[in-house]
């Protein structure tokens, strides 16, 4: 009886010993999943672990979208932006420069979040009534005002690079894609989605209070650390101008889709391009 008391005591123990670990290697593992999650729809960047976010959405009531890192993805674009600046900065103009970078960050995202542009222009500004709007946003083909709105945020984004100054230009190219991300989970986190169902839904239903505020902090401190007080602050304009364009969505549909989210973020990223051009050209 003794030997058996005493085995019952070292098991527990040990359980209680080893509880801790697993509790960190199962936040690590659902940690690691949001991340693969947020890489994998933001990018083409191959990183493993699909396996494991297919595991971790059949034990989990909300989807998987990793909302908290997408700041990070941002930040990760813009540090490839940024190598390929510093390599051919020296050796090509300063438009052909301007045009490489907007070929790669297209490249590189798959040009996911212009075809949300696209749409929603179309949507907006081609239809009358919400339902007629949400229709034509859902609707796969490109009519003239989509065409008309990718053509001028890319025109906009390519005279903006263009025109920066080097040093202005790297410290560019690392915030406005980070927050731009930021924007999304901003928009999915605080407006309704437009449809019970779809992409939009989706995100919305993942972003919640607790991963919308990391993902601001951590936004606000990637601004600051790269681009200082200036960063700061165009992280803070950035956040008006979606809570804006975010109201005026919503009083026209209802609330927002995940192709509004995404051109909401494009329109951020741009903006706070053309933000540090304002302030470079006004120093």
């Amino acid at each position: 009886m003794r030997m058996r008391s005493d085995d019952s005591q070292t098991s527990l123990a040990l359980q209680a010993i080893w509880r801790p670990w697993t509790r960190l290697g199962r936040f690590c593992r659902n940690q690691y999943a949001e991340l693969v999650a947020a890489v994998l729809f933001l990018t083409i960047l191959p990183l493993p672990g699909r396996r494991l976010l297919a595991s971790s959405e059949e034990g989990s009531a909300v989807p998987i979208v990793g909302s908290v890192y997408y700041p990070l993805v941002g930040l990760i674009l813009g540090a490839i932006l940024c190598v390929f600046a510093v390599l051919f900065t020296a050796r090509v103009p300063a438009l052909v420069l301007a045009a490489l970078l907007v070929l790669v960050e297209i490249t590189f995202t798959g040009g996911l979040h212009l075809d949300g542009v696209m749409d929603s222009c179309d949507g907006l500004f081609g239809g009358f009534g919400r339902e007629r709007r949400l229709e034509i946003m859902h609707d796969s083909r490109v009519g003239s005002f989509g065409v008309l709105g990718a053509v001028t945020l890319l025109l906009l984004r390519f005279t903006i690079l263009a025109s920066l100054p080097f040093w202005s230009l790297l410290a560019a190219l690392l915030v406005a894609p980070t927050l731009g991300r930021w924007a999304m989970v901003l928009a999915g986190g605080l407006f309704p989605a437009a449809r019970p169902d779809g992409l939009g839904a989706a995100f919305h239903q993942a972003v919640t209070l607790r991963r919308l505020l990391l993902a601001g902090l951590s936004s606000a401190l990637m601004a600051l650390l790269f681009a200082h007080l200036i960063g700061l602050f165009v992280w803070l304009l950035s956040n008006l101008l979606v809570v804006g364009l975010g109201v005026a969505v919503t009083r026209s549909l209802g609330g927002l889709t995940g192709d509004v989210c995404g051109a909401l973020g494009e329109i951020c990223e741009v903006c706070a391009l053309l933000l540090f051009l304002l302030m470079h050209v006004s120093l």
